[in-house]
């Protein structure tokens, strides 16, 4: 029965990467091309945009908790909503952390790795949303930066990529240049995967033995200071001992929430 269990889930995931890809296609090329094309500001087209965005990341939830693929288990949820003009910072084990997160906080602009602007599948969706292209680290943290002044809220990943299971955090500290630069409060988010799935260097089509369990555990803002005149040199240090902070601090926790 165990083996009749995987085959399913496998079967389940392997069909909404398929339709996701199929359906992005889709949405890239008609869908978002109609959005950009009504009228109203550059804002109102791209809420819209993630509006439909979030609704998809949704439904993919949706189908991996009632086909049995996944347990969701959020704490505190609400604070994501509270969250605008901040940071939102989470850890980045698996492929699952940016749909649910997204699917909690439609509205959030986000970094996405320059490939996707040229995928054709998904480069209409990141371009209508008004995410930020992450062709170098001096114009990410400056598009971030705006993006925090404008009063969206911004989630990033401090790691840049996945961890492999088993590893310990490693964050880079573009992070800790844009919260600097700006000040803006950062929202911590734990996240933990049980068995872990669609990790790094993992096969995306095959799923765990059992059903796995996704856990969002959102934590009290943490107060930053900062406002982007200092020296490059003192700017450097700075952003490197607040890179190390977070790093201990998300260590910390999740180890805290792992054992209570």
């Amino acid at each position: 029965m165990k083996g009749i269990g995987r085959l399913w889930r496998s079967v389940v995931i392997t069909l909404c990467f398929v339709v996701f890809s199929v359906g992005g296609m889709l949405i890239s090329a008609v869908l978002m091309a109609l959005l950009m094309l009504l009228p109203g500001p550059a804002a109102a087209s791209r809420a819209r945009a993630r509006s439909v965005i979030g609704f998809c990341f949704r439904l993919l939830v949706r189908t991996l908790v009632r086909s049995g693929c996944m347990r969701l288990e959020t704490q505190e949820p609400s604070r994501l909503a509270r969250a605008h003009g901040s940071l939102v910072l989470a850890n980045h084990p698996s492929y699952v952390d940016v749909v649910v997160l997204i699917s909690l906080m439609p509205q959030a602009n986000c970094v996405v790795k320059s490939a996707l602007w040229r995928n054709p599948f998904y480069w209409g969706i990141v371009r209508a949303a008004g995410y930020i292209n992450n062709t170098s680290p001096e114009s990410v943290i400056d598009a971030c930066a705006e993006a925090l002044r404008q009063g969206e809220t911004l989630l990033l990943f401090p790691e840049g990529t996945r961890t492999t299971p088993g590893q310990a955090l490693r964050f880079q500290r573009g992070a800790a240049h844009v919260a600097l630069r700006t000040g803006a409060a950062v929202t911590p988010v734990l996240i933990r995967c049980d068995p872990p799935i669609l990790t790094k260097n993992s096969p995306w089509w095959l799923a765990p033995e059992r059903p796995f369990t996704f856990r969002v555990d959102v934590c009290e803002q943490l107060p930053m200071t900062g406002n982007g005149t200092a020296p490059a040199e003192t700017a450097a240090i700075a952003a490197r001992h607040l890179s190390t902070t977070l790093e201990d601090y998300f260590s910390r926790e999740l180890r805290r929430h792992e054992y209570a």
